[in-house]
């Protein structure tokens, strides 16, 4: 029996992906947006993890797309603004 395609979970897969490994910072940026309004909260330890991502942009947009998520498991473990700066 041919099993049916999960079209949803092929997409967030792939922008998983590129959030991951594309070399591009903007490529990154756009898919952790994309995953923030996507909203589906499964993609929460994906977003979790490109917050270390070396690029402060992505790592503004990873933030932002946790805050359109609302999953409250994820605060936490988002980064606290440093009192000596």
């Amino acid at each position: 029996m041919v099993q049916p395609t999960d079209y949803r979970q092929m997409v967030l897969d792939t922008i998983a992906h590129a959030l991951s490994s594309d070399p591009n910072p903007e490529v990154r940026a756009k898919a952790a947006e994309s995953l923030g309004k996507l909203g589906d909260q499964a993609v929460t330890p994906v977003l979790l993890a490109a917050l270390s991502d070396s690029n402060l942009v992505v790592q503004c947009s990873v933030i932002q797309a946790l805050g359109h998520l609302g999953d409250e498991s994820a605060v936490p473990q988002l980064p606290t603004p440093d009192a000596s700066a």
